[in-house]
Protein backbone atom coordinates (compact mmCIF):
# COMPACT_ATOMS: atom_id res chain seq x y z
CA UNK A 1 0.00 0.00 0.00
CA UNK A 2 1.61 3.67 -0.79
CA UNK A 3 -0.18 5.78 1.79
CA UNK A 4 -1.65 5.13 5.18
CA UNK A 5 -4.07 8.39 6.16
CA UNK A 6 -5.02 9.01 9.50
CA UNK A 7 -7.92 10.85 10.19
CA UNK A 8 -11.14 11.29 7.81
CA UNK A 9 -12.07 15.07 8.42
CA UNK A 10 -11.80 17.41 5.41
CA UNK A 11 -8.33 16.76 5.16
CA UNK A 12 -7.87 13.02 5.06
CA UNK A 13 -11.07 13.26 2.93
CA UNK A 14 -9.82 15.61 0.11
CA UNK A 15 -6.19 12.99 0.46
CA UNK A 16 -8.18 9.99 0.01
CA UNK A 17 -10.08 11.63 -3.48
CA UNK A 18 -6.60 13.30 -4.56
CA UNK A 19 -4.49 10.35 -4.09
CA UNK A 20 -7.31 8.05 -5.85
CA UNK A 21 -7.45 10.36 -8.55
CA UNK A 22 -3.86 10.09 -9.58
CA UNK A 23 -4.28 5.73 -9.38
CA UNK A 24 -2.23 6.18 -5.88
CA UNK A 25 -3.40 3.33 -3.76
CA UNK A 26 -4.82 4.36 -0.32
CA UNK A 27 -6.24 3.40 2.98
CA UNK A 28 -8.30 6.02 5.20
CA UNK A 29 -8.83 5.69 8.91
CA UNK A 30 -10.80 7.15 11.42
CA UNK A 31 -11.42 6.41 15.27
CA UNK A 32 -15.04 8.09 15.09
CA UNK A 33 -17.90 5.74 14.70
CA UNK A 34 -20.16 8.26 13.03
CA UNK A 35 -20.64 11.16 11.34
CA UNK A 36 -20.52 14.40 13.62
CA UNK A 37 -23.30 16.62 13.32
CA UNK A 38 -21.55 19.79 14.84
CA UNK A 39 -18.46 21.49 13.95
CA UNK A 40 -17.07 24.91 13.98
CA UNK A 41 -15.33 25.11 10.08
CA UNK A 42 -17.43 26.98 7.96
CA UNK A 43 -16.10 29.04 5.08
CA UNK A 44 -14.75 27.31 1.72
CA UNK A 45 -13.04 29.71 -0.59
CA UNK A 46 -12.68 29.97 -4.37
CA UNK A 47 -9.31 28.09 -4.10
CA UNK A 48 -10.72 25.19 -2.18
CA UNK A 49 -13.53 25.31 -4.68
CA UNK A 50 -10.87 24.84 -7.50
CA UNK A 51 -9.67 22.24 -6.07
CA UNK A 52 -12.66 20.44 -5.38
CA UNK A 53 -12.82 21.41 -9.15
CA UNK A 54 -10.81 19.30 -10.30
CA UNK A 55 -12.01 16.19 -7.98
CA UNK A 56 -15.21 17.14 -10.04
CA UNK A 57 -16.94 18.16 -7.07
CA UNK A 58 -17.54 21.76 -7.14
CA UNK A 59 -21.08 22.13 -8.67
CA UNK A 60 -21.94 20.06 -5.51
CA UNK A 61 -20.72 22.14 -3.00
CA UNK A 62 -21.92 24.90 -4.31
CA UNK A 63 -25.18 23.65 -4.43
CA UNK A 64 -25.01 23.00 -1.26
CA UNK A 65 -23.94 26.01 -0.06
CA UNK A 66 -24.78 29.30 0.60
CA UNK A 67 -22.95 32.19 -0.89
CA UNK A 68 -21.57 35.59 0.72
CA UNK A 69 -21.62 38.82 -1.50
CA UNK A 70 -19.51 40.24 1.60
CA UNK A 71 -19.63 41.43 5.15
CA UNK A 72 -21.70 44.13 7.34
CA UNK A 73 -19.78 45.74 9.99
CA UNK A 74 -22.20 47.65 12.19
CA UNK A 75 -19.95 50.31 14.09
CA UNK A 76 -20.96 51.74 17.21
CA UNK A 77 -22.08 55.17 18.66
CA UNK A 78 -19.89 57.45 19.89
CA UNK A 79 -19.88 60.09 22.51
CA UNK A 80 -19.56 64.03 21.38
CA UNK A 81 -16.09 64.68 20.57
CA UNK A 82 -14.66 61.35 20.09
CA UNK A 83 -13.42 59.66 17.02
CA UNK A 84 -15.24 56.70 16.79
CA UNK A 85 -18.13 56.23 14.35
CA UNK A 86 -21.70 57.69 14.62
CA UNK A 87 -24.38 55.45 16.37
CA UNK A 88 -25.67 52.57 14.58
CA UNK A 89 -23.41 52.87 11.57
CA UNK A 90 -23.15 49.93 8.98
CA UNK A 91 -20.29 49.56 6.90
CA UNK A 92 -20.53 47.01 3.96
CA UNK A 93 -18.07 45.47 2.57
CA UNK A 94 -18.03 43.33 -1.02
CA UNK A 95 -15.98 40.35 -1.35
CA UNK A 96 -13.89 40.89 -4.29
CA UNK A 97 -13.73 37.65 -7.26
CA UNK A 98 -10.28 36.38 -6.95
CA UNK A 99 -11.38 33.50 -9.25
CA UNK A 100 -13.44 33.88 -12.69
CA UNK A 101 -15.55 30.97 -12.03
CA UNK A 102 -16.46 31.02 -8.14
CA UNK A 103 -17.45 33.16 -5.07
CA UNK A 104 -14.82 34.54 -2.49
CA UNK A 105 -16.54 32.64 -0.39
CA UNK A 106 -19.36 30.26 0.38
CA UNK A 107 -20.87 29.31 3.83
CA UNK A 108 -21.26 25.21 3.82
CA UNK A 109 -20.76 23.65 7.77
CA UNK A 110 -17.94 20.97 7.92
CA UNK A 111 -20.30 17.98 8.61
CA UNK A 112 -21.43 18.48 4.98
CA UNK A 113 -18.17 19.28 3.47
CA UNK A 114 -17.18 15.82 5.13
CA UNK A 115 -20.47 13.98 3.79
CA UNK A 116 -20.09 15.41 0.39
CA UNK A 117 -16.52 13.96 0.21
CA UNK A 118 -17.36 10.70 1.81
CA UNK A 119 -20.64 10.16 -1.15
CA UNK A 120 -17.94 11.13 -3.59
CA UNK A 121 -15.18 8.02 -2.61
CA UNK A 122 -13.18 8.77 0.16
CA UNK A 123 -14.61 5.75 1.67
CA UNK A 124 -13.04 6.25 5.56
CA UNK A 125 -12.90 3.07 7.49
CA UNK A 126 -14.69 4.39 11.05
CA UNK A 127 -13.83 2.96 14.07
CA UNK A 128 -10.51 2.21 13.46
CA UNK A 129 -7.78 3.72 15.59
CA UNK A 130 -4.25 4.44 15.34
CA UNK A 131 -2.24 3.74 18.73
CA UNK A 132 1.51 4.00 18.07
CA UNK A 133 4.52 3.69 15.66
CA UNK A 134 7.69 1.21 15.58
CA UNK A 135 10.06 0.58 13.14
CA UNK A 136 8.08 2.78 10.43
CA UNK A 137 4.81 0.80 11.02
CA UNK A 138 1.28 1.86 12.25
CA UNK A 139 -1.04 -0.15 15.21
CA UNK A 140 -4.35 0.05 14.44
CA UNK A 141 -7.43 -0.58 16.88
CA UNK A 142 -10.51 -1.73 15.20
CA UNK A 143 -13.68 -1.27 16.65
CA UNK A 144 -13.93 -4.95 17.88
CA UNK A 145 -10.22 -4.66 19.70
CA UNK A 146 -8.83 -6.60 16.45
CA UNK A 147 -4.83 -5.40 16.35
CA UNK A 148 -3.26 -4.83 13.16
CA UNK A 149 -0.26 -3.79 12.04
CA UNK A 150 0.40 -2.09 8.90
CA UNK A 151 3.01 -1.08 6.77
CA UNK A 152 2.64 2.04 4.02
CA UNK A 153 5.44 3.74 1.82
CA UNK A 154 4.05 7.17 3.50
CA UNK A 155 2.02 7.76 6.59
CA UNK A 156 -0.54 10.87 6.76
CA UNK A 157 -1.22 12.37 9.71
CA UNK A 158 -5.09 13.84 9.46
CA UNK A 159 -5.88 13.82 13.00
CA UNK A 160 -6.34 16.85 14.17
CA UNK A 161 -4.94 19.18 16.40
CA UNK A 162 -4.71 15.92 19.01
CA UNK A 163 -2.92 14.15 16.66
CA UNK A 164 -1.82 10.38 17.50
CA UNK A 165 0.52 10.33 14.59
CA UNK A 166 2.18 13.56 16.13
CA UNK A 167 2.72 12.00 19.44
CA UNK A 168 4.15 9.04 18.03
CA UNK A 169 7.01 11.49 16.64
CA UNK A 170 7.53 13.05 20.15
CA UNK A 171 7.43 16.47 17.66
CA UNK A 172 6.42 19.46 19.92
CA UNK A 173 3.42 21.76 18.96
CA UNK A 174 4.83 25.30 20.08
CA UNK A 175 2.31 28.35 20.27
CA UNK A 176 0.06 29.75 22.92
CA UNK A 177 -3.88 30.04 23.69
CA UNK A 178 -6.13 32.98 23.51
CA UNK A 179 -7.25 34.33 26.82
CA UNK A 180 -10.48 34.92 25.40
CA UNK A 181 -12.88 32.49 24.94
CA UNK A 182 -15.49 31.50 21.94
CA UNK A 183 -19.15 31.11 22.52
CA UNK A 184 -20.69 29.39 19.33
CA UNK A 185 -24.34 29.06 18.80
CA UNK A 186 -26.09 27.76 16.12
CA UNK A 187 -30.08 29.50 16.03
CA UNK A 188 -32.46 31.09 14.02
CA UNK A 189 -32.00 34.99 13.64
CA UNK A 190 -34.02 37.63 12.73
CA UNK A 191 -32.55 41.42 11.81
CA UNK A 192 -29.69 40.77 9.43
CA UNK A 193 -29.66 40.69 5.74
CA UNK A 194 -28.96 36.94 4.93
CA UNK A 195 -26.32 38.16 1.82
CA UNK A 196 -23.70 38.99 4.11
CA UNK A 197 -21.79 38.29 7.12
CA UNK A 198 -22.35 40.44 10.03
CA UNK A 199 -19.75 41.44 12.78
CA UNK A 200 -20.60 43.86 15.68
CA UNK A 201 -16.97 44.34 16.59
CA UNK A 202 -16.58 46.71 19.60
CA UNK A 203 -19.09 45.18 21.99
CA UNK A 204 -17.64 43.65 25.26
CA UNK A 205 -18.10 40.48 23.19
CA UNK A 206 -17.45 41.00 19.44
CA UNK A 207 -19.81 39.10 17.52
CA UNK A 208 -20.03 37.42 14.09
CA UNK A 209 -22.64 35.56 12.21
CA UNK A 210 -22.78 33.80 9.38
CA UNK A 211 -25.93 32.43 7.47
CA UNK A 212 -26.10 28.97 7.29
CA UNK A 213 -27.69 26.82 4.55
CA UNK A 214 -30.66 25.45 6.27
CA UNK A 215 -31.65 29.36 7.10
CA UNK A 216 -30.21 29.72 10.45
CA UNK A 217 -27.22 31.75 11.72
CA UNK A 218 -23.95 30.18 13.41
CA UNK A 219 -23.19 33.04 15.75
CA UNK A 220 -19.57 33.37 17.32
CA UNK A 221 -18.94 35.50 20.35
CA UNK A 222 -15.34 36.74 21.41
CA UNK A 223 -15.82 36.72 25.13
CA UNK A 224 -13.10 38.95 26.75
CA UNK A 225 -10.62 37.64 29.22
CA UNK A 226 -11.92 38.94 32.75
CA UNK A 227 -15.76 37.69 31.46
CA UNK A 228 -17.06 34.86 33.73
CA UNK A 229 -18.13 31.88 31.45
CA UNK A 230 -21.95 32.09 30.43
CA UNK A 231 -24.28 29.39 31.52
CA UNK A 232 -24.74 26.71 29.05
CA UNK A 233 -27.03 27.62 26.37
CA UNK A 234 -27.17 31.58 27.59
CA UNK A 235 -27.96 34.06 24.56
CA UNK A 236 -26.64 36.94 26.39
CA UNK A 237 -23.09 36.69 24.53
CA UNK A 238 -25.24 37.43 21.25
CA UNK A 239 -28.00 39.81 21.91
CA UNK A 240 -27.79 43.42 20.16
CA UNK A 241 -30.20 45.57 19.44
CA UNK A 242 -32.73 44.81 16.54
CA UNK A 243 -31.78 41.13 16.69
CA UNK A 244 -34.42 38.81 17.63
CA UNK A 245 -32.88 34.91 18.79
CA UNK A 246 -33.97 31.87 19.08
CA UNK A 247 -33.32 29.03 21.42
CA UNK A 248 -29.95 27.70 19.79
CA UNK A 249 -29.81 24.14 18.50
CA UNK A 250 -26.43 24.36 18.83
CA UNK A 251 -24.10 25.61 21.66
CA UNK A 252 -20.62 25.49 22.40
CA UNK A 253 -17.96 27.14 24.59
CA UNK A 254 -14.15 26.62 24.00
CA UNK A 255 -10.86 28.83 23.57
CA UNK A 256 -8.66 29.13 20.58
CA UNK A 257 -4.76 28.31 20.29
CA UNK A 258 -2.22 29.26 17.36
CA UNK A 259 0.81 26.40 16.83
CA UNK A 260 2.70 24.78 14.51
CA UNK A 261 4.98 21.78 14.26
CA UNK A 262 8.55 22.61 13.44
CA UNK A 263 8.59 20.47 10.38
CA UNK A 264 5.51 17.81 8.16
CA UNK A 265 7.83 15.67 7.57
CA UNK A 266 9.85 13.10 9.19
CA UNK A 267 11.35 10.54 6.96
CA UNK A 268 8.15 8.95 4.99
CA UNK A 269 5.69 10.17 7.91
CA UNK A 270 3.65 13.52 7.06
CA UNK A 271 1.40 15.75 9.08
CA UNK A 272 -0.97 18.50 7.57
CA UNK A 273 -3.94 20.47 8.65
CA UNK A 274 -4.56 21.07 12.27
CA UNK A 275 -2.10 18.09 13.00
CA UNK A 276 0.50 20.18 12.00
CA UNK A 277 -0.93 23.97 12.16
CA UNK A 278 -3.82 25.53 14.21
CA UNK A 279 -4.79 29.25 14.48
CA UNK A 280 -7.55 31.75 15.27
CA UNK A 281 -10.81 31.23 13.02
CA UNK A 282 -10.13 34.66 11.77
CA UNK A 283 -10.44 35.40 8.00
CA UNK A 284 -12.06 31.68 8.08
CA UNK A 285 -8.58 29.93 6.91
CA UNK A 286 -8.45 26.66 8.89
CA UNK A 287 -10.51 23.94 6.78
CA UNK A 288 -8.89 25.56 3.70
CA UNK A 289 -5.69 25.29 4.29
CA UNK A 290 -5.99 21.52 5.66
CA UNK A 291 -7.52 20.71 1.99
CA UNK A 292 -4.78 22.61 0.28
CA UNK A 293 -2.19 20.94 2.25
CA UNK A 294 -3.79 17.01 1.04
CA UNK A 295 -4.32 18.17 -2.88
CA UNK A 296 -0.89 19.32 -2.88
CA UNK A 297 0.42 16.07 -1.22
CA UNK A 298 -1.16 14.21 -3.45
CA UNK A 299 0.69 15.54 -6.58
CA UNK A 300 3.94 15.38 -4.46
CA UNK A 301 3.55 12.17 -3.42
CA UNK A 302 2.79 10.67 -7.34
CA UNK A 303 6.92 12.81 -8.00
CA UNK A 304 8.26 11.27 -5.58
CA UNK A 305 10.31 11.95 -2.10
CA UNK A 306 12.03 15.08 -3.38
CA UNK A 307 9.01 16.75 -4.46
CA UNK A 308 7.71 15.63 -0.97
CA UNK A 309 10.38 17.52 0.85
CA UNK A 310 9.13 20.68 -1.51
CA UNK A 311 5.48 20.50 -0.36
CA UNK A 312 6.81 20.13 3.39
CA UNK A 313 8.97 22.90 3.61
CA UNK A 314 6.35 24.97 0.89
CA UNK A 315 3.49 24.60 2.91
CA UNK A 316 5.09 24.71 6.13
CA UNK A 317 5.72 28.46 5.15
CA UNK A 318 2.78 28.91 3.68
CA UNK A 319 1.09 27.85 7.47
CA UNK A 320 3.34 30.24 9.46
CA UNK A 321 2.13 33.28 6.62
CA UNK A 322 -1.93 32.46 7.64
CA UNK A 323 -1.14 31.78 11.28
CA UNK A 324 0.87 35.27 11.25
CA UNK A 325 -1.94 37.23 9.97
CA UNK A 326 -4.75 35.72 11.54
CA UNK A 327 -2.90 36.61 14.66
CA UNK A 328 -3.12 39.57 13.84
CA UNK A 329 -6.70 39.89 12.91
CA UNK A 330 -7.75 38.53 16.35
CA UNK A 331 -5.57 40.69 17.75
CA UNK A 332 -7.34 43.34 15.71
CA UNK A 333 -10.79 42.35 16.74
CA UNK A 334 -10.27 41.87 20.46
CA UNK A 335 -8.37 45.10 21.12
CA UNK A 336 -10.17 47.07 23.74
CA UNK A 337 -8.61 50.85 23.82
CA UNK A 338 -10.54 53.55 22.30
CA UNK A 339 -7.71 54.52 20.07
CA UNK A 340 -7.39 50.66 18.59
CA UNK A 341 -11.22 51.06 18.24
CA UNK A 342 -10.87 54.60 16.35
CA UNK A 343 -8.33 53.17 14.27
CA UNK A 344 -10.47 49.17 13.65
CA UNK A 345 -13.38 51.49 12.55
CA UNK A 346 -11.23 53.45 9.72
CA UNK A 347 -9.72 50.50 8.60
CA UNK A 348 -13.50 48.73 7.51
CA UNK A 349 -14.22 52.17 6.13
CA UNK A 350 -11.58 52.27 3.87
CA UNK A 351 -12.08 48.80 2.68
CA UNK A 352 -15.42 48.99 1.59
CA UNK A 353 -14.32 52.45 0.06
CA UNK A 354 -16.10 54.75 2.67
CA UNK A 355 -14.26 58.29 3.56
CA UNK A 356 -13.96 58.76 7.76
CA UNK A 357 -16.29 61.15 9.25
CA UNK A 358 -15.13 64.54 8.64
CA UNK A 359 -15.39 66.81 12.14
CA UNK A 360 -15.47 70.60 11.68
Amino acid sequence: MRVLIIGAGPTGLTLALALRHRGIACRLIECRTGPERWSRALGVQARTLEVLDRLGLAERFLAAAHPLEGAAFHLPGRTSGSSAPSAGQEVRLRFQHVHPRFPSMVILPQYETERLLTEAGAAPELGTEFLEMQNGNALLRHQDGRLEWVAADWIAGCDGAHSGLRHSLDLPFPGHRYLQQLVLADLSLEGLDRARMHVFPDSPAPLICFPLPDGHWRTIALLPPDAPPPAQGSLIPFQRPGLTLGEPSWWNLFRISQRQVPRMQIDRRLLLGDAAHIHSPAGGQGMNLGIQDAWSLAAAIAEGPGAVALWAGRRHGLARQVIRATDLMTRMMTARSPLLASLRARVFRLAAGSPPPQHG
